[in-house]
């Protein structure tokens, strides 16, 4: 296996499905009144006074057999990358689908961003009291960029062997071709660690906490770090944070139920359901720009997906409102066939797409398809992709369509990337990154997974047009182009939109995503009294 087929596969994986926890503003939001299927999420359910100090939280989240406490490898499982966050601090993160810088005072680009420059903040130290230079951040970027995951596929376009650091507080780097959104990238938890660390398990942090003991596929145990650099500014309010390994999401339940945990990441909406009368506990939702996007991705360079009439039907046999009433238990709302909705980014003129099985079975008919059949690639890797299948299976015998499901073990749905960019249709649930990211990593000549095949020479145009914008004006303006050729034309019926979950007992406070639903940040995490 090659490293592009490592790093998509990473970054695919990682974007494939999770839970969240961030409400706007970055706050908690619970679960309150009723709907379709059960309770919606409702009124912020946040901590309104003071942050309390003290105590230790004890947390558990989703692992598995690769965890590891090397910084490169962070993001390979959700407990790793959560306890990432807590170690290693980042050049930024993401608030509502915008950089917030940290270690970084600003990034900004040069004319035709071909060129990015990024300030440091004054006063950084890691927790050896070693005073963060540019000289780490170049280092660090450098290391994670010749490492095989997700953060190096998010860096692939910079050329750091060129970049330079003309003092202490700045670098700048140069990129293979212009790219307008890089600081999005850079958003992308991007860990910072001392120039010249060789143990990358070992890699000192700048991060609020630091690590104690550490057990693989067991737990984590974690303590303040007295001379954090930014405690003027917020935490950290905890004494210590417990990470526990528990891959079962009901385990995770029930260990939080039992008093064992205090928080429980990646619950189903099946369990949110049940225990919507538990006073005992907080289900706690994201808010909709971090919801996971439910999809057919049509692959437009395979029979019979190469005839615009099957796209087109497809997208109007699929019934979202009953996806969203059956698959999402009236959680989620429906979708109109483009990615990022509630995003600032995303553009508010796109045509409602509507249920019409007649006008499927007519699109087909005069393209002689009429009873087409095809086979939807599947698996249970995550909640919603078998669902949605089977649901469709009835849905499509409407539109004149017959399909049969495909289910792969979900240990396999992800494992073969050859058969993943060759399949005609198959399922995904994806988890939310910001709107141009995302269309430049699932759609054209340098995508990371372009699961629809590739693409024509009008969307490349539109992509380079995108790349090449610097102001917030024609990056508007570029993203929302894109958009609306992708609804005119594009592969992918993105049909529903669905929060994920986790669940907390009401004195877990300050919980928050910035940017990664899946892997909250703890940062400024306090137990209430």
């Amino acid at each position: 296996m090659n490293r592009s087929e490592i790093s998509r596969r990473s970054l695919l994986t990682r974007t494939a499905g999770g839970a969240a926890v961030l409400a706007a503003g970055g706050l908690l939001t619970a679960c309150g009144g009723s709907g379709a299927g059960g309770a919606r999420p409702g009124a912020s359910a946040a901590y309104t006074g003071k942050p309390r100090r003290g105590g230790t939280l004890r947390a558990a989240f989703t692992g598995g057999s690769t965890e590891s406490t090397s910084v490169v490898r962070a993001t390979a499982t959700v407990i790793d990358f959560v306890r990432a966050r807590l170690l290693w601090d980042t050049l930024g993160d993401l608030d509502g689908g915008r950089p917030v810088w940290r270690l970084a005072e600003s990034v900004a680009p040069n004319a035709d961003a071909s060129r990015w420059t990024i300030r440091l903040r004054k006063g950084v130290t890691f927790s050896d009291g070693a005073r963060l230079t540019a000289k780490d951040v170049l280092f660090s970027l450098r290391t994670i960029a010749a490492n095989p995951g997700g953060q190096s596929a998010l860096l692939a376009g910079a050329d750091f062997a060129a970049a330079r650091v003309p003092d202490a507080r700045t670098l700048t780097v140069p990129l293979k071709q212009p790219n307008g959104f890089f600081d999005l990238a850079l958003a992308q938890s991007m860990f910072v660690f001392p120039d010249g660390t060789k143990k990358l398990s070992r890699a000192l942090g700048s991060g609020p906490f630091t690590l104690s003991k550490w057990q693989a596929g067991k737990s984590s145990v974690l303590v303040a770090n007295p001379d954090y650099w930014d405690a003027d500014r917020g935490g950290p309010y905890l004494d210590g944070i417990e990470l526990y390994s528990v891959t079962d999401s009901a385990a995770r339940l029930s260990g939080l139920k039992a008093g064992q945990f205090d928080y429980a990441g990646s619950v189903p909406l099946t369990a949110v359901r049940a225990e919507r009368g538990n006073t005992s506990l907080r289900m706690l939702m994201p808010p909709k720009d971090l919801w996971t996007e439910l999809t057919f991705s049509m692959n437009l360079d395979q029979k019979p997906f190469t005839s615009p009439a099957l796209v087109e039907a497809v997208k109007y046999a699929v019934d979202r409102e009953a996806m969203v009433r059956t698959v999402t238990l009236g959680y989620g709302e429906s979708a109109d066939d483009a990615r990022g909705m509630h995003q600032p980014w995303y553009t508010g003129d796109l045509p409602k797409r509507e249920h019409d099985p007649d006008r499927a079975r007519s699109l087909l008919k005069k393209a002689g398809l009429e009873g087409t059949s095809i086979t939807l690639r599947t698996s249970d890797f995550a909640y919603g992709l078998v669902e949605s299948a089977s649901a469709f299976v009835q849905q499509a015998k409407e539109a004149g369509l017959r399909v049969e499901l495909d289910k792969v073990p979900a240990a396999d749905y992800y494992s073969d990337m050859g058969k993943l960019l060759s399949t005609p249709i198959q399922t995904s649930a994806n988890s939310p990154m910001p709107l141009p990211l995302a269309l430049l990593n699932y759609y054209g000549g340098s995508a990371i997974f372009p699961l629809t095949g590739k693409a024509p020479k009008r969307l490349e145009t539109l992509l380079a047009d995108m790349r090449r914008s610097v102001s917030d004006r024609d990056r508007g303006r570029a993203v929302g182009d894109v958009q609306h050729y992708l609804y005119d034309n594009g592969g992918d019926a993105i049909f529903a939109r669905m929060p994920s979950a986790a669940a907390a007992t009401p004195k877990v406070q300050g919980v928050e995503s910035l940017g990664w639903p899946e892997y909250p940040s703890l940062r400024n995490a306090f137990l209430s009294a």
